[in-house]
């Protein structure tokens, strides 16, 4: 065999094994990193099912706390307050609490009422002897004097899961006192809750009760179901530790697919590559070398010191075999030199691509972690300027602190404008007087007590006067009226007429009169007076002398702080008025007296910019807590009535439901359950819509068509106070004109 096709053989064969290498070794690699990854994604996703359904047993455990915390609670289990669970478990609110089972027991174990809730929404009871094996489990927790002791846990019965949650009845009044029984809820995890965990997980789910964790480990496993799809296997465990069912999630192999697409493309590549190399090599072999050996013999030695970079030409002499070969070689070292200057350039513009390369993934990192972020960090920046701009309100101007809050509000909006500006890239107070009218704010007063606040009664409203403006805080002032009422209320046992008169006083007033009630200490001037008449069985006389005493009541415990009138009679000073009382058997009238307006400029009317919101009630909507408290009491300082909703679907229960008529929705846009376009689609869909404000930092991910048709204004979180106020009082002024009639 000549040399020429021993070199070819040897060529295909270093260049075949080394494909048939590289090939198996790239596949082997790929589907290897691609099932670990698969394996990976199904762990996560079995501790999400794992941490969803934990919460939802959390959810069920404060729930039972909350109950369990309440007077009459534990006045039920005294034999004292037999309404109780008719008044609170109904179908409704049982089914809205997602409560299957309930059951109350006395401290000595004897089970004093239940209910059941079967899958046709029918009340019925528990089994006596399904309620003696649940009080076994929570026996523990009555005998704990310290009543500290709550049971959380999952158990199956009967093939199905279920959660139970327990919490011992306490007398919240008494911090000291030991349990007085306990209200045992349980929740069972049927289709209807499957399915609906099966969606917020976005997986199908079922559950395996057979052998619950028959792999022996606490974690997640894998079992191959079908080729195309694995079921995992999470396994959830009780209070004690023990296994009680396994979540099976139903996965889609998606990865292990494209990593097998992966593989095999590479292997293709491989196989195409060692083809390629090997023709390269040989014709190399044969053009480059071979015919060049016998010439280059003698000059290797000097071109391998010298390097072929730097080496010059073979000598040529004459016409025959190695003349040729001499030029070969020169040829050869030509075209080394051309390949390797080829070669840098190439490294060097392959070094540039590299660096534009990590740059791009740089940018494009940063722009998917400033759209994660922007939600939760504009959140907690609209929180953060809400408590703030509440601090900056609540100290006054003048306070050392003020501009240190001053300079954190400057700061924060300047972290505003970095957050848009990343988000274009990746893609006991001073009132504060307003000059109004006592008409005005006895009607808004009115339709807000309506609600129930002062149950049955009648209000009737005797206005004998037409100039009845006065100078004050319309929030306080409210406050004040709104107490009185209740008290009325109250005095009358939720039955009966409460009368308001509304007259001016001019002091000093005849002295041949007797001086009306708590005008001692009034200065001279023209008085506003409201007076505020129930027909109560009146003040006890030895109690006359007491009633503004902080926390000095007559009602029973549970009804009352003792702080309503002492309240009312500081905010009355600090308007320069005051409050007086005559009481009798027919009943107790309360007199309001505040100086009639002085017109000044300086204080704007409260029908000025700046606060049209005055009766107003605003709907708002955010899954985040600190926002919801910090701007709802900017919004309430602004005279708006604010109902607070954690979602959508609260949102749509207190929109549908409560009966209000609503003059602004305000709501964020990423919610659970409901977001802030499903919210407006419901609410677009109802007679007579109010207006809807969206208020996100995802505003991008709403379609303009949306933007456009469902929402009245668009605001971008977070928001300066005056400017969510502005927008609001637009909005609520438009709507005022448009649906004003002709």
């Amino acid at each position: 065999m000549k040399l020429q096709h021993k070199a070819w053989a040897l060529v295909l064969a270093i260049v075949g094994f080394a494909s048939l290498g590289a090939m198996f070794g790239a596949r082997h690699i790929v589907a290897d990193s691609f099932s670990q990854l698969e394996t990976e994604r199904a762990s996560r996703e079995g501790e999400r099912a794992r941490r969803l359904l934990h919460q939802q047993l959390i959810g069920l455990s404060s729930t039972v706390k909350d109950y369990a915390q309440w007077v009459e609670a534990v006045r039920f289990v005294q034999g004292q307050a037999p309404a109780f669970m008719d008044e609170n478990f109904d179908e409704s609110n049982m089914g809205y609490l997602r409560i299957s089972e309930l059951m109350v027991f006395d401290k000595r174990g004897a089970l004093k009422a239940s209910i059941t809730l079967n899958a046709d929404g029918e009340l019925g009871t528990v089994p006596a002897e399904r309620a003696s094996r649940y009080f076994e489990s929570i026996a523990p927790m009555v005998a704990d004097a310290s009543g500290q002791t709550t049971l959380q846990t999952y158990q199956a019965e009967a093939g199905q899961l279920e959660m139970l949650a327990a919490a011992p009845i306490r007398d919240p009044d008494k911090p000291g006192d030991s349990p007085h029984g306990a209200i045992l809820m349980v929740r069972h995890f049927d289709d209807v809750e499957r399915q609906r965990f099966s969606e917020v997980l976005m997986v199908p789910v079922t559950l395996s009760f057979d052998a619950p964790n028959h792999h022996g480990t606490t974690d997640a496993h894998l079992v191959p179901a079908e080729d195309s799809r694995d079921e995992l296997h999470a396994v959830v465990q009780d209070a004690e530790g023990r296994a009680v069912v396994e979540l099976v999630l139903r996965l889609d192999r998606d990865l292990e697919r494209v990593g097998s697409a992966l593989a095999w493309n590479g292997m293709v590549l491989a196989v195409a590559g060692g083809l390629l190399a090997s023709v390269l090599l040989v014709v190399l072999l044969d053009h480059l070398i071979l015919r060049r050996l016998q010439r280059l013999l003698g000059e290797v030695q000097g071109i391998t010191e010298r390097g072929p970079t730097a080496a010059g030409q073979v000598a040529v002499e004459g016409q025959d075999e190695l003349s040729r070969l001499g030029e070969g070689v020169n040829e050869l070292l030509a075209r080394v030199r051309s390949d390797a200057q080829h070669q840098q350039d190439a490294h060097e513009r392959q070094e540039a691509l590299q660096i534009q390369l990590m740059q791009s993934q740089k940018t494009e990192a940063l722009g998917r972690l400033t759209g994660g972020i922007a939600h939760d960090f504009n959140n907690s920046l609209a929180a953060i300027t809400g408590w703030v701009r509440l601090a900056a309100e609540d100290v006054g101007p003048d306070h050392p602190s003020q501009e240190a809050l001053q300079q954190a509000l400057k700061a924060a909006r300047y972290a505003d404008g970095l957050m848009r500006q990343l988000l274009a890239f990746g893609r006991q107070s001073a009132p504060k007087l307003r000059r109004l009218r006592w008409s005005s704010l006895i009607e808004d007063t009115r339709q807000m007590v309506a609600s129930g606040l002062t149950r049955d009664c009648e209000l009737t409203v005797d206005c004998a006067l037409d100039d009845d403006e006065v100078d004050a805080d319309p929030t306080q002032l409210q406050q004040v009226l709104v107490n009185l009422l209740i008290n009325a209320a109250d005095a009358m046992k939720g039955n009966g007429r409460i009368e308001l008169a509304l007259n001016a006083l001019v002091l000093p007033t005849d002295p041949d009169l007797p001086p009306p009630p708590g005008v001692s200490a009034l200065e001279p001037g023209r008085y506003i007076v409201l007076s505020v008449r129930d027909h109560g069985p009146g003040i006890a006389a030895e109690h006359l002398d007491r009633v503004f005493e902080p926390f000095f009541t007559t009602k029973p415990k549970g009804r009352g702080t003792g702080l309503g009138l002492s309240v009312a009679q500081g905010i009355m000073a600090r308007h320069q008025g005051a409050i007086g009382l005559v009481s009798g058997a027919d009943g107790t009238c309360f007199y309001l007296y505040l100086p009639a307006s002085r017109r000044d400029e300086a204080i704007a009317p409260v029908t000025s910019p700046g606060e049209p919101a005055k009766g107003r009630q605003l709907l708002f909507v955010d899954d985040d807590q600190s926002v919801r408290h910090a701007w709802s009491a900017l919004l309430e300082r602004k005279g708006w009535h604010v109902t607070r909703s954690r979602d959508g679907e609260e949102a749509w229960a207190q929109f549908s439901q409560t009966g209000k008529r609503w003059d602004v929705v305000l709501t964020d846009q990423s919610m659970p359950r409901l977001d802030g376009v499903g919210l407006a689609l419901r609410i677009h869909a109802t007679p007579s819509p109010p207006p809807v404000v969206l208020m996100s930092g995802h505003v991008d991910e709403v379609s303009p068509e949306h933007l456009k048709t469902l929402f009245t204004a668009v605001l971008h979180k977070p928001v300066d106070a005056a400017e969510l106020d502005r927008v609001l009082q637009g909005v609520v002024q438009k709507s005022d004109v448009v649906t004003r009639p002709a």
